[in-house]
């Protein structure tokens, strides 16, 4: 019993002595290695997007037809559709995909109502994640 005892105060003494230790660790970085982590972080957040696939649904350079067949695409899909100009096109693209295998199979489920969606290569936002 006295033992026991003896052994339960020893572990509580080492216990104390390491939470101690621990709490006083102090890290002194080199001036280099701060700069060079610095200019880590401003490279990566720099970047924004990353290249990926996307669905285009229609091309065409009448915003009407776009419009419509982005209504139509939203009462049957639940992917993100967007349209963009590029003079003299409007082009509505849907999903955000970062491999060709996952577009290749969203793609194979939206041409049984859009025959014509194809698939292309685009920067994704990685919000759009």
């Amino acid at each position: 019993m006295k033992f026991k005892f003896v052994f339960f105060i020893v572990c509580c003494f080492i216990s104390l002595s390491i939470s101690n230790a621990q709490s006083n660790i102090q890290i002194n970085e080199e001036s280099s290695i701060t700069r060079l982590m610095d200019h880590y972080v401003k490279v990566n957040r720099a970047i924004t997007h990353v290249s990926g696939w996307r669905i285009t649904i229609i091309t065409t350079t009448d915003r009407r037809q776009v419009e419509d067949a982005k209504i139509n695409f939203q009462k049957n899909f639940s992917y993100r559709s967007k349209w963009d100009y590029k003079e003299p096109y409007y082009h509505l693209k849907a999903g955000a995909f970062l491999s060709r295998n996952e577009a290749s199979y969203a793609l194979d489920q939206i041409k049984k109502k859009f025959p014509s969606a194809f698939l292309s290569a685009d920067k994704i936002s990685y919000d759009e994640f």
